[in-house]
Formats: C-alpha cells, sequence, structure tokens
C-alpha cells in the first residue's frame, strides 16, 4: 500500500451493520472507505470517486451486484477497479457467473480479517501494475500523436490502433475515422499498386516509393514497414512513411539544369566532331599522317566526353526519378548478340574470348529494348576493360520462375571486399580500378535500370580471379505458357570474328 496516497475502498452492501463491519476494519487499516446501500448508489459512487477497489454484496434489492459489476466494467473510467464479490453463499455456478459479469474474487461475509487484508493487498498490487502500464500507454500514445513523421500501428487484421498526428494530416484523415479503416483500404483509396501494398502488409525494411494525389496535389512518400510485439503473442506492423515531395521537386530541376548544361556542352562538341571528321578527310586540304593521328586522338576524346555527358544527364534524370520504360515483349537472345557484336572489335583488341549461353529456344522478355542494351553494353564493357590479355568472357541467360536471370563473368582483375562495398554508390572507385577513366556512373546506372524494371542485381569477385554480375528480367507474359522455352542451355561462341 502506497504511504503517499491513502487508498479509497468502496463498500457497497444492503446491510448497514455489514458496511459498518467492513469501514471499521479497513479504516484501522489505513484506507479511506466509502460506503453504498443499494446498488444504483454503488454504481454512481464508483463512477464519481473512482476508488482503489470496490467491495460488492451480490444479492441486493432493485440492482444486483451482478448487474453493478458488468455496469462498471462496461464505463471506460470503472472498467480496470477490482472487483472483490461479497456472498453468503458457496454457490461454485453463482461464482462463475458472477467472474464472467466482471467480479475479480469472491469473498465471504464472515471472512477473516487477516485473509480480507491479504485479499485486498493483492489485488490492489494488481491495480498498482495496471495503472502503471496504462500511464506508460497513455504517455507512448501521446508522444506517438505528436511524432514528426508520417507513421501507423496496424494490428494482425490490418486495422490501424495507433497513428501520428502528422500521419493523419498528410492523409487528411480525423482521428475518429481512421479506427474504422485497414491500411490497405487507405492505400487502396490512394491508388497504390497491389504489389507495393502486399510488400508492406509483409514487412519491407527498404523504402518504397510511393507517389499520391490528394486534392489533386500530388505528393511523393516513402514508405517501408516493420513487424512489432504490441503485447505477449500479439504481433503489429509499424508503417513508416516520409514526405519527400520537396526532395523530388529539388532533384526534378536539378536534373532539368542538368539536362540543359548537357546540351549545351554536347552541341559545341558535335559542332567540333563533325569539323575534325571533315578535315580528316582530306576535303579541307592535304593532311599528313600525323594530322590523322591527332584528328583521330580528337575524335575519341570527344566521344568519351560525350559518353560521360550522357551518363551523367541518365544518372540525374534517374535521381530525380525520370526512368521513363518503354517495355515491349522482345526477343533476348538476339538482342545480347548484336550487343556482343558490337563489342567484338574492342574484345579482340585484347584477345578475349566471348561466349553466350542461350537457352534452345527464344526467350522473350518484357523490357525497354534501348534500355537492356545499355545495362548489357555497361556490363560488357566493364568485362573488357577489367580483364586481362588472353582472358575470358561468358554471358549466361537462363530462366527462373517469371524471370530471365542474365549472368555475366569474366577472369579479369577483380575487386576486393572494400570495393564491393562501394561498388553501387555514384562516383567511387576501387583502388584497383584506378589506372582506367571514369567516374564510377556506369554500374550505378545498371542499377537502377534494372530495378526499374522490377528485377534485382547482384555481383560477385574476387581479386585477380574475375568478377560476375547477374540480374534479372522479368519474362514476356502469354497466354499459353509453353510457348516459353525450357531445356538445356546451349553455347554460342561469340570470340573472335
Amino acid at each position: 500500500m502506497s504511504k503517499s496516497k491513502k487508498r479509497t475502498i468502496l463498500v457497497v452492501d444492503d446491510s448497514i451493520p455489514t458496511c459498518m463491519v467492513f469501514k471499521h476494519r479497513l479504516e484501522k487499516d489505513g484506507y479511506h472507505v466509502l460506503v453504498a446501500h443499494d446498488g444504483v448508489s454503488g454504481a454512481k459512487s464508483a463512477m464519481e470517486n473512482l476508488p482503489d477497489l470496490i467491495l460488492l454484496d451480490k444479492e441486493m434489492p432493485e440492482m444486483h451486484g451482478f448487474k453493478v459489476s458488468r455496469t462498471l466494467r462496461d464505463h471506460h473510467e470503472t472498467k480496470g477497479i477490482p472487483i472483490l464479490m461479497i456472498s453468503a453463499e458457496d454457490d461454485t455456478q453463482e461464482k462463475i457467473r458472477g467472474l464472467e459479469m466482471g467480479a475479480d474474487d469472491f469473498i465471504s461475509k464472515n471472512i477473516s480479517l487477516e485473509e480480507l487484508q491479504s485479499k485486498i493487498k493483492a489485488f490492489l498490487r494488481i491495480k498498482d501494475l495496471q495503472d502503471k502500464l496504462q500511464n506508460e500507454s497513455d504517455k507512448l500514445n501521446q508522444i506517438f500523436r505528436y511524432l514528426h513523421e508520417p507513421v501507423a500501428i496496424c494490428d494482425q487484421e490490418d486495422h490501424i490502433v495507433l497513428a501520428s498526428q502528422v500521419f493523419l494530416s498528410l492523409l487528411r484523415m480525423p482521428r475518429d475515422l481512421v479506427q474504422f479503416k485497414s491500411m490497405s483500404e487507405i492505400l487502396e483509396v490512394l491508388e497504390i499498386p497491389q504489389d507495393i501494398i502486399s510488400k508492406l502488409k509483409s514487412g519491407c525494411t527498404e523504402n518504397v516509393q510511393l507517389t499520391i494525389k490528394i486534392d489533386d496535389v500530388e505528393t511523393f512518400l516513402t514508405a517501408r514497414t516493420a513487424p512489432i510485439a504490441l503485447s505477449e503473442g500479439e504481433m503489429a506492423m509499424a508503417y513508416v512513411f516520409r514526405d519527400v515531395t520537396r526532395e523530388v521537386e529539388n532533384q526534378r530541376m536539378r536534373a532539368d539544369f542538368h539536362s540543359m548544361i548537357a546540351h549545351d556542352l554536347r552541341s559545341p562538341m558535335s559542332v567540333i566532331q563533325g569539323y575534325v571528321s571533315l578535315m580528316a578527310t582530306g576535303k579541307t586540304g592535304p593532311i599528313n599522317d600525323t594530322q590523322i593521328e591527332f584528328m583521330e586522338s580528337v575524335n575519341r576524346k570527344i566521344s568519351e566526353m560525350t559518353s560521360l555527358l550522357n551518363d551523367f544527364l541518365d544518372m540525374s534524370k534517374m535521381d530525380a526519378g525520370f526512368v521513363n520504360l518503354k517495355s515491349q515483349d522482345h526477343c533476348l537472345g538476339q538482342l545480347i548478340e548484336e550487343v556482343v557484336e558490337d563489342l567484338g572489335p574492342l574484345a579482340n583488341s585484347r584477345n578475349l574470348k566471348v561466349s553466350v549461353n542461350l537457352p534452345p529456344d527464344d526467350l522473350q522478355v518484357h523490357s525497354d529494348p534501348l534500355r537492356l542494351t545499355q545495362i548489357l553494353r555497361n556490363l560488357l564493357s566493364n568485362a573488357i576493360k577489367y580483364n586481362v590479355d588472353d582472358g575470358f568472357i561468358r554471358v549466361t541467360v537462363i530462366e527462373k520462375n517469371d524471370w530471365a536471370r542474365i549472368s555475366i563473368a569474366d577472369g579479369g582483375i577483380g575487386m576486393s571486399n572494400e570495393e564491393l562495398e562501394v561498388l553501387f554508390e555514384p562516383y567511387t572507385r576501387g583502388n584497383s580500378q584506378r589506372t582506367i577513366k571514369g567516374v564510377g556512373l556506369g554500374i550505378v546506372i545498371v542499377k537502377k535500370l534494372v530495378e526499374a524494371h522490377g528485377g534485382k542485381v547482384t555481383v560477385s569477385s574476387e581479386q585477380n580471379k574475375g568478377t560476375t554480375f547477374t540480374f534479372t528480367i522479368p519474362l514476356a507474359k502469354f497466354s499459353d505458357q509453353e510457348e516459353i522455352g525450357h531445356g538445356e542451355l546451349q553455347t554460342t561462341d561469340m570470340g573472335k570474328k
């Protein structure tokens, strides 16, 4: 029993002598005692005074003790008050009924003083723990409501049980309404794709990009989810959103600016390249071998600068969310062979053997052919650059579920663990690659383009033993699944030409 606060006990019994006996006993133990002589008065006194414990007679006129107990349990402010039912009977069925109506225990009117003290202390300790838990829960709710991020907690049925005020304000939803909605229903109204909703419901630790429209205003969000335990055995899902609208708008402004700069730089370079090419033909006057060599070098440097500008522009657009895919069904094998053929002279210059392993039947994929070509060219170009003379490159395609898995392996210089850690970060390069020019955007662009198709990129590498990049692209959807080829891999040698 707390020494800083005098505990209050309410005795409800139609027998005045019984009330006086309990009052006398309890006041001697230091409790403040209230009494009521009928059920109606007892229920009213409990709601007004909120005692720490109630001794309630089972048999009373007008309002039975069971009804009083049920009434108090249905009232928000009194539902947690311990109720000890007083009975002169020892009927098991009546005790069960009383417990079902909300009583916490039964005591006899002839209970000994020691047993009464023990029961009261035990139930007051339980109430103290319940009050402490409730206070902590109330604090958590208050803190949660005023978080500066849009956050919501959903129970196992996907209904929102907690929501920050920022979340409600973002979605223009009143707090009284949100408790009747599931998170899936809210996201569906916002026209979030079903596959993203399912991904979030199952738990998603990586940020998912969302675009919503509220009151005709476009808002950009990131979302992630994580399972949490609300109480013992009860799991929930935490949804953490972040409004990135301003960041996206800033990125788009930067992308527009970069596009303008790239355009302004490419135009004079095209003019210079055109004049140099014209001069190299001799149409502007006789030129010697040394001049031809210099002009070819200038043309190569202009091509490198143009390629760098294109990568820089692509990166800026992708950062701003401008990955405009024009996906269609097309033959993967044909596209791979075209890219390998285009890069054949570069591979031959280092005496590299390039082999392509394709399924025996045409494998149709659903992708943007130009972007897929860009992915393949970047990966194959790297396999050539970071290879060793007389080395090899193997391109392997297999079909797995609804995806085409393309692997590009080389026997080149490889990468260390430190280099692998920063591989997909823009403008970073490993130590073993320092002798090769560039700014490290190619692989980052590959990752972003593959992910824009819904696929994934993985890499394995070991220093001086080579590197293997693997990425996935969705297969074309056929009405007749038998149109998709199955079988052993066939090997086509795309080496020296």
